[in-house]
């Protein structure tokens, strides 16, 4: 009695080492692939900032006025003027949802885009 005692607390013994070393290792790979995000997103947050500051330099408006003036002949800019500014309701065609309601079909949407766009 004494040694089947012994024998299945040993074998609880193995079973508990092993199934923490299958836990330890779980985590160490969960924690490579937090690590492995964590990188990526870094590296998103430095090409956003790159961006913006891309952007920023783009819209200088003494830029753009340059650009303007040195393209005026080829583009044929000429300043906006008041009646030329107008609310939506008097554009031509009615608006078209960009996003699609979850409800609906895929088949109305492109009978309502071949009704609607002009």
């Amino acid at each position: 009695m004494l040694k089947t005692i012994d024998i299945i607390l040993v074998a609880l013994m193995v079973t508990a080492a092993a199934w923490t070393f299958k836990v330890k290792y779980e985590a160490e790979s969960l924690e490579a692939q937090v690590a492995s995000f964590d990188r990526k997103a870094q590296l998103e947050r430095e090409t956003i900032s790159l961006l913006d500051a891309d952007w920023s330099l783009l819209n200088q408006p003494d830029r753009l006025q340059r650009l303007a003036e040195a393209f005026k002949g080829d583009l044929a800019l000429e300043p906006v003027q008041p009646q030329q500014i107008i609310e939506p309701e008097e554009l031509p065609a009615v608006p078209i949802d960009i996003v699609p309601s979850p409800t609906a079909s895929l088949g109305g949407y492109a009978e309502a885009s071949k009704t609607k766009v002009r």
